[in-house]
Parts: C-alpha cells; structure tokens; sequence
C-alpha cells in the first residue's frame, strides 16, 4: 500500500504543487473554450429571444445558419403589432417585428393539432364522430354525432374550414381524450423549441392558449415538410361528407395566385391573425417566402392587404440580393403543392 507523506513543517509536498498547476491550468484551458451559444456554434433549436438573430435548426430549411441582422422597420406602415418574414430557402430572416410578443394564439392552434393528428393516426382511418365533438361550437363543418369520417377528411375540415369539431374529433381519436391531446401538445412544443406557447386545447376557442409569431414559424415549417398539409392549405374548394361545398377560409389563396396557405385565425381576445405562405420566381429561380401577422384589430382585410405589401417586399429584396450576388441561387424547398382532393 502507498503511502502520502505530509512534511511537519506545514509546506506542501512537491507533487501538490504540480497538481495545483496542472489543476489551474485546465481551469484556465476550460474557461477558454467557447460555449454552444457562442457565433459559430448555432442552437439547436430557434428559440432565442432575438428575432433579428436567432436561427432555427429545423430539417425543412436547407440553410440552418444565423441569419444577418432583420429590419423592423419597412417602408410602408402596417396594422399588426407583431410579424415575421422567413425566405425559405435561404433561411434569411428577411423581417421581423415583436416576434416574441405574446398573444392569443385563436385557429393557428389548429397548426399543432394537425400535426400530431397525422403523425398518430392513419389517413384511411374511419372516426366515429362523439358527442362532444359534435356539440363544440365556432366554425365547424355539418356533423352529428355517430357519424363517421376518415382522418384524411378531418384533416381537410381542420385546414379549410378551420373547424373546431373536427379538432376535437381528431384529439378524441388520437389519445382518446382531448386533455391528454393537450398534454401531449404542449410537450411536443417544448420539444421543438416553442418555449413561449402554450396550448389549452386543440381547436384555439379558449383564451387560456397562447403564443408568438416566433413559435409559430416553427411549426408551420414542421408541417409544411408534409405533402399533405402543402396540398390541403393551397385547395380552395373541396367537398366532404354531408358537407358538398367546403371553401378555404384564406382569402389571401382568392387575392395572390402565387399564394400557396397557410392558415387564419380570429377570436376577440387574439384579434386576427394570418399566417401566408406565397412562391414567386425571381429572376429564373423559384422562392417560397413564409410570414406571419397577428393580432390585427380591423378585420381580416386589411391583414391580406398588409400580408400582399409584405410579400412585394421581401421578393423585391430577394430580387436586390440576386443581383447583387449572381452566384448565390435560391434552392426551391416546397414541392406540390396543386389542389387537393379528398
């Protein structure tokens, strides 16, 4: 057995003094290294409190870098308090405003509640439409209960009609009870990032849910890698059971042709918001620009109308870095995205 010697006269050894360097030294060497926050070294997940400097991670985009600094302010005057503006297939943050401001989240609630609906039930599959699906009031389509429609059909009425029956209908089929739903909901927002929205149920009726233009131009993204959300969200009209004619609330598809979605959302407390997403080609290459207003107090109108001059805009700017960077071309990133059927 070794033995370590203390000398009397209260000096230390020799190999603790070594050890005391050595100790210092990888103090020193550790402070030195730079922390996963730091440029260069981007976060995995776009939940910054900077909208001008944050980056997101998400596989949709195909450029995952720190975007340059945006501009909050634009050369004409909107209605909204707060908006982003992504170039989709840069990843530029072509604008922002408040993009963390909090706020009532309303029908863009439903952005989730597709998303987890898809991913956990299967499209063919048939729901038995249950009372209390059936008894949720707001926009809706015709339904009664016990009777069935397929996933896919519901996910169609969700979208377009941004119908609440067929959110809890969803919610009901997919874990059997809305408040797990929820529960589930709210965890896969943390996990993507969301830090800043929480949900209260699935159809965004109550004013307990809430959110940022931030959260939200994450989970669009998520499901816009979803062929299916792209080809529901760019259909104008389409019909279902017991429901012949079911028009798309988006008014922005019936004002802009280049306008592919994505999806409004209006209750008192929220106000209205729009989330829009439009594919323009600039100078030989296609580019999909997404934004996102909310909180507009007038109606829905002026919204489009502020989402049209945003869209002018951010093209003209992506027209602006073209020319100025000849050799830098835009990669499309969404595909498909014709009508849908049902």
């Amino acid at each position: 057995m070794y033995r370590i010697r203390v000398r009397s006269k209260g000096k230390p050894a020799p190999i603790y003094a070594v050890l005391l360097i050595l100790m210092l030294m990888t103090l020193v060497w550790l402070g030195s290294r730079p922390s996963p926050s730091a440029p260069g070294r981007p976060s995995a997940r776009p939940h910054a409190r900077s909208g001008s400097t944050a980056a997101s991670s998400q596989p949709y985009l195909p450029a995952a870098v720190i975007p340059r600094s945006a501009p909050s302010r634009l050369p004409f005057t909107l209605g909204e308090p707060s908006g982003i503006l992504w170039n989709l297939n840069t990843h530029q943050l072509l604008w922002a405003l408040h993009p963390h401001l909090q706020g009532g989240l309303a029908s863009t609630t439903k952005l989730m509640t597709f998303n987890l609906a898809y991913h956990r039930l299967s499209l063919p599959q048939v729901v038995t439409i249950g009372l209390q699906a059936a008894a949720t009031p707001g926009s809706d389509i015709f339904m009664q209960a016990g009777e069935h429609y397929t996933v896919r059909q519901l996910l169609y009425a969700l979208l377009m009609a941004s119908a609440n029956n067929a959110s809890v209908a969803l919610a009901e089929a997919a874990d059997h009870h809305t408040a797990r739903f929820v529960q589930l909901m709210n965890r896969t927002a943390r996990r993507l990032g969301m830090s800043q929205t929480h949900y209260a149920d699935p159809d965004g009726l109550s004013p307990a849910s809430y959110g940022t233009a931030w959260d939200l131009s994450i989970i669009v993204q998520q499901d816009m890698q979803i062929p299916l959300f792209r080809r529901i969200v760019d259909t104008r009209v389409t019909s279902l059971p017991h429901n012949p004619v079911v028009s798309n609330l988006n008014g922005l598809l019936r004002l802009d042709p280049s306008v592919i979605g994505v999806k409004t959302g209006w209750t008192t407390a929220s106000g209205f918001s729009v989330i829009f997403a439009a594919r323009r080609t600039v100078d030989g290459h296609p580019v999909t620009l997404l934004g996102i207003l909310m909180h507009g107090q007038d109606g829905f109108r002026p919204v489009y109308s502020d989402a049209e001059k945003l869209l002018n805009w951010g093209f003209s700017q992506v027209q602006h870095s073209l020319a100025r960077s000849p050799s830098q071309t835009a990669r499309p990133v969404v595909h498909g995205t014709g009508s849908g059927h049902t």
